[in-house]
């Protein structure tokens, strides 16, 4: 996990309960304070890439399929991270330009292997979309936020709806994993109403895909 994420969340933590933590660090991991930051950060870093990376990766090929088939032409895609999902999906449509972002640097490095050994086009970088300025990502026909949002939510909540309105893109195609993470119970095609109502807000037309073990929202910015 990228260093940055993981100090953002310290500095985030030690802000919102006016900590300073100084002294000799001996000592200081003992106390009960550091023990609760420790805690805590770990806590969110497992719920945010550990989890949340290992349901993303039992993606099907036929999932990937039908997006691409539901998009129809496009160029260029920007995936947020991305996890292991584009060395499957990136060898469906070969001829197009791939932005694949994570906050894993072992992973980015492995992602910027396979798109030069397989010559394509693009080009892989970590990126932290909690703290990063997601308006600076490239510009782009579409946008993949598969099973992703969710994580986001669990560190600042309504941030989709502001990354949503700063993506510089034409489409995006968000996921949601059919049962909640950490609970047994599914979650139907009508649900997410806390997602509805931030594309509601926004003004964006969409249309929604059950696929496989996922819940698809096809959603048009222009």
């Amino acid at each position: 996990m990228d260093d940055g994420f993981v100090r953002y969340r310290v500095q985030d933590y030690l802000r919102e309960h006016s900590l300073v933590l100084d002294g000799d660090y001996a000592k200081l991991k003992r106390t009960k304070a550091f023990k609760e930051l420790f805690k805590t950060v770990r806590k969110q870093c497992r719920q945010v890439y550990g989890v949340f990376q290992d349901v993303r990766d039992e993606r099907s090929s036929f999932v990937y399929a039908q997006i691409f088939k539901k998009l129809g032409k496009i160029n260029s895609v920007l995936d947020l991270g991305c996890g292991e999902a584009p060395f499957e999906y990136c060898l469906l449509q070969k001829h197009l330009s791939y932005f694949l972002t994570d906050i894993n640097a072992d992973m980015v490095q492995r992602l910027t292997l396979f798109l030069k050994e397989k010559k394509l086009k693009g080009k892989a970088f970590i990126f932290n979309a909690v703290d990063d300025k997601v308006k600076k990502l490239p510009c782009v026909d579409v946008v993949f936020l598969l099973r992703t949002l969710e994580s986001l939510e669990y560190i600042q909540r309504n941030i989709s709806k502001q990354i949503l309105h700063d993506l510089q893109c034409k489409q995006v195609v968000v996921s949601f994993a059919k049962v909640a993470l950490g609970e047994k119970k599914k979650i139907q095609k009508s649900g997410r109403a806390w997602f509805r109502k931030a594309l509601k807000e926004l003004g964006y037309v969409y249309e929604i895909a059950d696929i496989d073990k996922e819940i698809l929202f096809f959603i048009r910015k222009i």
